[in-house]
């Protein structure tokens, strides 16, 4: 089944695959129906044509590939975040997902995305093609009354957010998540410059001596319900989040809660005053990635100050056809002052003998710590950082290795575990 790029002329094609797969409507005979999809992305899909019984100018499958950055263990790493993947119900059943999936993953890899990332309904079925989940997206529902106890924090200000002062607002997000795993870089052409409309609204909070501490967004919302969305509330420090707070807390007036966004390891839920906050109802999305090219994903991350030393890392990966990509191999993995250097070992095919006989049968080299074996899935949820080998094999996934080599590599990937606050 051939997979092939698409091109301007499919975008109404693409439109309604994705229409039929998730819903909504369109309309061919709207010009906007037949608009170029959005710049910074690659598309790829599978003609109905090319198949029994198919038809022309249908798309059978198709999917695309946003070109997203994101924060990695103080660096920052190239992702392919997969967004709109649908096979038509017609030739459902046939292979295309997986024949898709794997054409999606080579072109990460030929577009140099060391790394995927997805939000899926259905994590089983990506599960399969060795995606992992990392993180889910945790909203709480808040109480006003809570934050009504908050009082006034000095040398501090708010201004509101205006497109004039927007790029300090990014600066500070830019700032104030770089510590981060897997938060995504907000860069042209995928977010564009200015205000993201659609109601949304924030306050700069300006300290004294004319610095930027932070900033609070939302989204007024009607209705039944909590009757604002609050987005993020990022600050430098304790002070700085609860004097954003406080300005959340000024809605009481006209809403009895607040939806509240949060990280995984949010500064902010240290500062929430009261114990009336609670998860809010609804489904929890969850953030899907997978290991694209192992060795770009290690090199892109800094390695922590006074971290030294090398092991030998061996990543199996029997969930796509061999080749689709370079997850899996045998690498030298090499951390000093500061930095990390994973070479490919030439000629080191994995052989099932290898795989079964655990990490010591690996032959590392004399100068290393040992050796780590990792499946994919374990790979995929250690090198998105925050998380170490026992909770890997806790999770039941493969993850082997010599006592100096675990504790090297648990050293190396330390630090928050990953959150996600942008969708696609």
């Amino acid at each position: 089944m051939p997979v092939r790029v698409l091109t301007p002329t499919d975008a109404l094609a693409y439109r309604l695959l994705t229409s039929s797969a998730f819903g909504g409507s369109v309309d061919p005979d709207d010009p906007a129906a037949s608009a170029p999809l959005s710049p910074g992305q690659t598309a790829l899909g599978i003609d109905s044509a090319a198949l029994p019984g198919g038809a022309e100018g249908v798309l059978a499958a198709a999917a695309r590939i946003r070109h997203d950055e994101i924060s990695l263990g103080g660096g920052r790493v190239r992702c392919g975040g997969i967004a709109g993947l649908a096979v038509h119900p017609a030739h459902r059943g046939d292979g295309l997902f997986a024949e898709l999936l794997a054409a999606v993953l080579a072109r990460c890899d030929e577009e140099s995305l060391p790394v995927s990332m997805l939000y899926p309904s259905n994590p089983e079925i990506y599960r399969r093609h060795g995606y992992q989940v990392v993180a889910r997206v945790e909203t709480l529902e808040v109480p006003l009354v809570d934050l009504q106890r908050l009082r006034c924090v000095p040398g501090r200000r708010t201004v509101p957010v205006t497109a004039a002062s927007m790029p300090r607002v990014r600066a500070l997000y830019e700032e104030l998540t770089a510590g981060d795993n897997a938060m995504l870089r907000r860069h042209g052409p995928l977010f564009p410059d200015g205000l993201p409309g659609h109601g949304w609204e924030a306050v700069l909070l300006v300290g004294a001596d004319g610095l930027d501490r932070g900033y609070a967004s939302w989204t007024r919302r009607g209705g039944d319900g909590p009757g604002l969305e609050v987005h993020e509330v990022l600050g430098r420090d304790r002070e700085d989040l609860r004097a954003l707070l406080r300005v959340i807390g000024s809605w009481s007036t006209v809403t009895e809660s607040v939806r509240l966004r949060v990280r995984t390891e949010d500064p902010v839920l240290d500062v929430l005053p009261g114990g009336g906050a609670r998860p809010a109802g609804g489904t929890v999305p969850i953030v899907m990635m997978r290991v694209v090219d192992t060795a770009a994903l290690l090199e892109a991350r800094q390695a922590p100050a006074g971290l030294s030393g090398a092991l030998r890392l061996e990543v199996t990966d029997d969930t796509v056809p061999a080749g689709t990509c370079r997850a899996a191999g045998l690498f030298d993995v090499h951390v000093a002052d500061g930095r990390v250097r994973a070479v490919p070992v030439p000629g080191s095919g994995t052989t099932s003998a290898e795989s079964s006989a655990g990490p010591s049968a690996a032959h590392s080299p004399e100068a290393t710590a040992g050796t780590v074996l990792l499946d994919v899935h374990a790979a995929s949820l250690l090198l998105a950082g925050g998380r170490s080998l026992a909770d890997a094999r806790r999770t039941g996934l493969r993850a082997e290795a010599d006592a100096p080599a675990e504790a090297l590599l648990d050293a190396l990937l330390a630090g928050p575990r990953p959150s996600v606050l942008d969708a696609f």
